[in-house]
């Protein structure tokens, strides 16, 4: 009965799975038969096919065809997301294994948890299902709305000049045929819509994978504090027993820091390129933010701001779990301990002052003030941006 109810669990905290097996890059198990294998490689050539399907046209507007600076920048902002999400789909491809050994630490950790361990597990996994929706229900909302609802709201426009022509999700521009004329129209609308479906689920995706392996991460430290802070127990009479919980944190710390290693190669290039993304991004959309308000259009902005927020709020909790531990390790009454055991304390107070965190390719740390940073400079990058343009 209780292993059901950790399966049930375990589903739960796996909520990036739904997402990465839309795409195509949830690990798939060993002994998986042959069509599970050719179904991913077909999802993984379609989606490559979509991306292109908007980058290449994209990128012809802009050369060949549109002339106005305010509208390339537009361009550029749909240009830019396009390519930071496929890359962050590359990235997820390349880093299967690693994402496969990691989900199976996480079983493994549930699977031999104590009840009470368990209860941690269970509380971080609730921060970030309510997170992953609030997120998912945004970007879809937001993303398909736009790309969905808007040109079919606007239905068709004629021009002065009496052309009639009908809105695309995304700008165009092909030279062999006419994208407006029916059946083109409606096939490309469709490969668009898709393309986007594509872009918003790899998003959604990658957030939910730097949930979980942060999350996870927050949990195991919030068990070793516990472990660390038992330590002082005054029941503790035996050495051996106090020999055998120092090994065990001992081995638990090294645990996470492995951990970590696996998890900060599958989220440090996911961070380093959303980072570096929506900071572009907040130049260009700050750069039309008076365009956008006059439209009643802040979708945009609200959509990228809290996602810098979100990955920014994930480093500072697993940066925060990791400040109470060495906070903990730090104030132990090592005075009560037998001398011989107390100089055990040194080297886990050592391991314990190297903070757990996020970084992004290892380039900058994951935290709010590293929000309040990309802010700031982006601001500064948005005044040159006024006074070049």
């Amino acid at each position: 009965m209780e292993t059901k109810h950790t399966e049930k669990d375990l589903k739960q905290i796996f909520y990036a799975q739904s997402f990465l097996k839309i795409v195509g890059v949830w690990p798939i198990p060993i002994g998986s038969p042959l069509s599970s294998k050719i179904r991913n490689w077909f999802i993984t050539f379609f989606s490559f096919f979509l991306q292109i399907c908007i980058v290449g046209p994209c990128i012809l507007v802009v050369l060949l065809k549109e002339k106005n600076g305010k509208r390339k920048i537009n361009l550029f902002k749909l240009l830019t997301n396009t390519l930071n999400q496929l890359f962050k789909y590359v990235v997820t491809l390349n880093r299967a294994n690693e994402l496969a050994i990691a989900m199976n630490e996480i079983k493994n950790d549930w699977l031999t948890a104590t009840s009470e361990d368990r209860w941690i597990f269970a509380a971080n996994s609730k921060i970030g299902q309510r997170v992953m929706l609030i997120v998912a229900v945004t970007v879809y909302s937001s993303g398909l709305g736009y790309r969905m609802l808007l040109p079919l709201l606007k239905g068709k426009i004629v021009l002065p000049n009496n052309v009639t022509i009908r809105l695309l999700p995304c700008p165009t521009y092909f030279t062999f045929f006419n994208e407006l004329v029916s059946p083109y129209y409606e096939m490309i609308f469709m490969l668009q819509l898709l393309a986007g479906f594509f872009s918003y689920t790899v998003l959604n995706g990658t957030v939910g994978i730097s949930l979980m392996l942060s999350l996870h991460m927050c949990s195991l430290l919030k068990i070793l504090t516990r472990k660390m802070a038992n330590l002082t127990d005054r029941s503790i009479t035996s050495e051996n027993i106090m020999q055998e919980k120092i090994v065990d944190i001992v081995e638990y710390q090294t645990k996470i820091k492995r951990f970590l290693g696996n998890a900060e190669l599958i989220t440090e290039y996911f961070c380093f390129y959303d980072i570096g993304c929506n900071m572009c991004l907040m130049c260009f959309i700050g750069y039309s933010a008076i365009l956008e308000w006059e439209n009643h259009n802040i979708a945009a902005i609200v959509v990228h701001f809290m996602l810098l927020g979100t990955f920014c709020y994930i480093g500072q909790l697993l940066l925060d779990e990791s400040n109470n531990l060495a906070q903990t390790c730090i104030t132990l009454s090592w005075y009560h301990f037998p001398t011989r055991k107390a100089r055990c304390l040194i080297l886990m107070i050592i391991m314990s002052n190297y903070p757990v965190k996020l970084t992004a390719a290892k380039v900058v740390d994951v935290s709010l003030t590293t929000f309040t940073d990309v802010m700031k400079a982006a601001m500064g990058y948005l005044n040159m941006l006024r006074e070049v343009i």
